[in-house]
């Protein structure tokens, strides 16, 4: 992978702190300032050492009073932190995203075909837009805002 846009990512990514948003198709990470991260594929949240959401846990009851909401979670979870480290794995294309205390987001390119996460970010924010493809590769192209 070519660094320059990497180097651009974390600069315009650490930092910043997002909201987790479920939309009909997907997962959005809203970056404060703007920008999103788009996640159709599977996801989690670890913290303090273990697996505190994930993606397939919303709307799930497990024995609880109500079932989870996914998004209220998350951002119960991501609430106050900031993005401290973005890594992306060079064989599969799986993103992960440090934030403050210890606290980790990772996505799972789980497709030798299909595209997986999405990073979006504006002109005024790096002008990115990086898409994991199937297969682990991951393509970089100017902002589309």
């Amino acid at each position: 992978m070519d660094q320059d846009w990497l180097a651009t990512l974390e600069q315009n990514l650490i930092g910043r702190r997002c909201s987790v948003e479920r939309r009909e198709a997907d997962w959005a990470v809203n970056l404060e300032g703007g920008g999103n991260i788009s996640f159709p594929v599977p996801w989690r949240i670890v913290a303090e050492g273990r697996i505190a959401l994930a993606d397939q846990d919303d709307g799930q009851q497990f024995g609880l009073p109500s079932p989870v909401d996914g998004q209220a979670e998350a951002n119960r979870l991501l609430a106050g932190k900031a993005i401290t480290k973005i890594a992306i794995d060079q064989e599969t294309a799986d993103l992960t995203l440090h934030f403050e205390a210890g606290v980790r987001m990772e996505a799972f390119n789980n497709s030798s075909g299909y595209e997986g996460w999405k990073i979006n970010l504006p002109p005024e924010n790096g002008g990115l837009w990086v898409i994991a493809l199937g297969g682990g590769d991951v393509a970089v192209f100017d902002s589309v805002f």
